[in-house]
């Protein structure tokens, strides 16, 4: 269905009464992250529930996730050449669609645009999605279907971090155990992965806790991100991007 949602859903335009009507939602930001690769989830795990605090930090456990991420491109990746990967996720929260660019702007951590819209119908989401991506999506793919390159399969055990000082979580500590499949649901590996994402705090108040983290549970930077890993398992040959 997802490979043929492109060449089936070239709708026209949203009229003006029809956009003041139903306006798009979705956010375009800058993602900011450690990926740290990781021997032994447990570990990690065990270490944040017996520090709740460390330094002015709580620690405070969040309901897990399930998670159901599909990468997507056209068969002349067309997302990959302008420099995004494509990916539409499921979860008890709903679904959203999400172009990330392709290249960070540091290498210690993730520093990528992130470009996301929730969708209200996941199974026709082109067509629906009149946001921030929607409309990217088809500009540049053109009348070229998409293609699912391969799914990721993640349980995610979730730490808020609070600073008493401010009203919001600063950041999350994200615990991922993550299985690859290809389109066809075929396994191809497994991956075990820790995630500091700021949440618009100042990096150096989540600096600290990230090196305490290498430290006492031995992680150390991950080598690839989950789409690069994805796109190896899956035996897949990208273009260069343009």
């Amino acid at each position: 269905m997802l490979d043929s949602c492109l060449a089936r859903n070239r709708d026209p335009p949203m009229s003006s009464s029809e956009r003041a009507s139903s306006p798009p939602s979705g956010t375009d930001t800058r993602e900011i992250e450690w990926q740290l690769a990781v021997p032994d989830l447990g570990i990690v795990r065990r270490w944040l529930e017996e520090h709740k605090k460390i330094g002015a930090l709580l620690i405070l456990p969040r309901p897990r996730q399930i998670l159901r991420d599909t990468y997507l491109d056209t068969g002349d990746w067309r997302m990959f050449r302008a420099g995004f990967a494509l990916r539409l996720r499921e979860s008890s929260d709903g679904a959203e669609a999400t172009l990330k660019s392709l290249h960070s702007a540091r290498e210690d951590r993730a520093d990528r645009r992130e470009i996301t819209e929730p969708l209200p119908e996941p199974d026709d989401w082109l067509r629906s999605a009149h946001g921030p991506v929607g409309p990217r999506v088809r500009e540049i793919a053109g009348d070229v279907a998409l293609k699912s390159l391969f799914t990721v399969h993640t349980t995610r055990a979730r730490f808020a971090v609070h600073n008493p000082l401010h009203p919001a979580d600063i950041g999350e500590i994200a615990l991922d155990e993550t299985e690859f499949r290809s389109p066809a649901n075929t396994p191809l590996g497994r991956l075990q992965r820790v995630e500091v994402e700021t949440l618009g705090a100042p990096l150096a108040a989540l600096e600290g806790l990230v090196e305490t983290l290498r430290e006492q549970c031995g992680l150390e930077p991950a080598r690839e991100n989950k789409f690069a890993v994805g796109l190896r398992l899956a035996g897949l040959v990208t273009p260069p991007p343009m």
